[in-house]
């Protein structure tokens, strides 16, 4: 068995001893942003199920590539908010197309302590209410997406933002053989 030196263990508790004090401890592999993500969508099933809602969130994480389009065209939308998710009581939906899909879209600030689920409550029960029930297909199914988007200021001089981007997929009813699919609620 080979033996380490004192050198290699005093060197490997020092960077050990620097990485815990800037923050850079290893967390999973996860980042912040899919740690708020995560916080996020977190807070939305817990409030589905809580409020006794009977549909189920389904993620569509490849929809994340529409994002920035998304972002963009709920901005433009003049009757555009971007929420305050601490202080958030109701949400109004803008409808967005991105290619050739609708999505119901509501847009967020980030707060403080964006990673604590407890600090996305607040916009969860508005989303619940206010966004996610009005996209149900297939009986009880919502395709969401969750995202976070850096926007550079529209002048090129502000300080660019990171938006919490909830979106819900709008799903067209189809007919085929026996088989009819009922268009969103």
């Amino acid at each position: 068995m080979r033996k380490i030196s004192r050198r290699a263990v005093l060197l490997l508790g020092g960077a050990l001893t620097l990485t815990v004090l800037t923050g850079c401890w290893p967390n999973g592999g996860s980042s912040s942003s899919e740690q708020t993500k995560n916080a996020v969508k977190t807070a939305l099933k817990a409030t589905v199920k809580q409020n006794g809602n009977s549909y189920n969130l389904v993620e569509n994480k490849a929809l994340s590539v529409k994002a920035r389009a998304i972002l963009e065209a709920y901005l433009q939308d003049e009757d555009a908010a971007v929420y305050d998710p601490l202080n958030v009581t109701e949400v109004y939906k803008i409808d967005v197309t991105a290619g050739d899909d609708d999505f119901g879209t509501v847009v967020f600030s980030m707060p403080e302590n964006a990673v604590a689920s407890q600090a996305w409550e607040k916009a969860a029960n508005a989303l619940v209410t206010g966004l996610l029930c009005y996209y149900q297909y297939n009986g009880n199914n919502v395709e969401f997406c969750v995202e976070i988007v850096k926007q550079e200021a529209a002048d090129g001089q502000g300080e660019a933002a990171n938006y919490m981007v909830i979106f819900a997929k709008r799903h067209y009813g189809e007919s085929g053989g026996d088989i009819e699919t009922p268009p969103m609620l």
